[in-house]
């Protein structure tokens, strides 16, 4: 249980930061969509942050750190933003 915890606090915090840049900027891809895609982003960023260099090693961990939260949720916004952006606008 202890591995899969940071995940789903990743996954949680992104889904957030998802609906939060849906709040932001309609980019509709749905309530759904929006979820899904905060949710990647969320674990996505700070795995790649960590990898980088620039967010610690502990980023990617998880945890209820305040820099591993902040990071879930610009992950989740980015994540969501980002998959509007390849979306086919409807005819």
């Amino acid at each position: 249980m202890d591995a899969i915890l940071p995940y789903l606090i990743n996954t949680l915090l992104g889904a957030g930061g998802g609906w939060l840049g849906n709040m932001l900027k309609n980019n509709g891809l749905g309530m759904i969509g929006n979820l899904l895609a905060g949710a990647a982003g969320g674990n996505l960023l700070p795995i790649l942050g960590s990898a980088a260099g620039l967010l610690g090693n502990n980023a990617a961990g998880g945890g209820l750190d305040i820099m591993s939260i902040i990071t879930a949720l610009v992950g989740g916004g980015a994540g969501s933003l980002l998959g509007g952006l390849f979306k086919k606008p409807s005819a």
